[in-house]
């Protein structure tokens, strides 16, 4: 089954407003900057690994660069939007290249595993959704790639595990440690600084 698997980047600039009460304006965009480059040095490789597809959705001429030294297809984002119109510009992409699944993960997971991972990508399941600390949506995977709607936000877990029940689907909630560590809150500092030191180092 051929899987797509996109990962939305903002603008540096724009990345880890939530941080603002810890971090500065620069502090922010190198640590967007290092865990987007980290993302991309995880999934290409297991990516190309196992078969599957990957996209960046952006509007940053920065993240297409970064992407393109790994070899990474730009889906192009016109205008400025919310994550989920990003997401759906993906979606819309992948049905019109023709993949039966689309899975999308976020840009700044701190250390992901690879079983986990590749577990993920492995769900039979028509909606598959790992919930973030928070209950948002850290990882999601939908065969095919517009099942649901797109309802990125506040216990965006939740939005789209009901939207998925909503359009007569068994959605599964599949929780995993290391893809629900993002990094969004200024109180998971610490434990960013204690799994991935470069982590300090940008953020100094």
């Amino acid at each position: 089954m051929s899987t797509l698997i996109t990962i939305p980047m903002k603008n540096l600039s724009e990345c880890k407003t939530r941080l603002a009460d810890s971090l500065g304006i620069k502090a922010r965009s190198d640590l967007a900057r290092l865990l987007y480059v980290r993302t991309l040095e995880f999934i290409s490789p297991l990516a190309h690994k196992n078969g599957f597809d990957v996209a960046v959705v952006t509007r940053s001429p920065e993240a297409v660069s970064i992407a393109k030294t790994f070899e990474i297809q730009i889906i192009s984002e016109p205008i400025s939007g919310t994550l989920s119109d990003a997401v759906k510009l993906a979606s819309q992409w992948a049905c019109a290249n023709g993949y039966e699944r689309l899975c999308v993960i976020p840009a700044d997971l701190v250390a992901p595993n690879k079983e986990e991972m590749i577990k993920f990508l492995k769900s039979k399941a028509i909606v598959t959704i790992c919930p973030s600390v928070d209950q948002g949506t850290n990882a999601l995977m939908l065969s095919p790639p517009n099942a649901i709607d797109f309802h990125y936000g506040s216990r965006s877990a939740l939005a789209h595990f009901n939207a998925a029940k909503i359009a007569g689907l068994k959605p599964v909630l599949m929780p995993l440690e290391s893809l629900s560590f993002d990094l969004d809150h200024s109180d998971s500092l610490s434990r960013a600084y204690s799994v991935v030191p470069e982590i300090r180092k940008v953020c100094k």
